[in-house]
């Protein structure tokens, strides 16, 4: 409900992609922002077990989101969902199929991979 609010304030503030408040507190601006993070230091050799990274996106109960989206060499995909905590270094993070439901998720500081 917060993030509903939140979300609703932007808009009506006209605040898009590429406003520091839009990105920093709005799953799109977020997604987009985390997304080119990981996809920028990819591409200078950072993250060798990374194969990409992606907005995930997902609807559920009518309601829509965005998340950050990372593939793994292994073949296993996790999202990294910042709007919950907007908390940098602790997102909460689930597998994909997990998240793609809203199911399960645990926070960073105590992720030791999914099952």
């Amino acid at each position: 409900m917060v993030g509903a609010a939140r979300n609703l304030a932007m808009v009506l503030l006209l605040k898009g992609p590429g406003d520091e408040e839009f990105d920093s507190k709005i799953c799109t601006g977020i997604a987009l922002t985390t997304k080119t993070a990981v996809v920028a230091n990819l591409t200078n050799g950072k993250l060798p077990k990374v194969r990409g990274s992606y907005v995930a996106e997902r609807m559920v109960n009518g309601y829509a989101h965005k998340a950050t989206g990372v593939g793994m060499r292994d073949g296993t995909d996790y999202v990294f969902d910042w709007w919950k905590t907007l908390n940098p270094p602790n997102p909460l993070v689930s597998s994909l199929a997990a998240w793609r439901v809203a199911g399960r998720s645990v926070e960073f500081r105590a992720f030791k991979g999914l099952p």
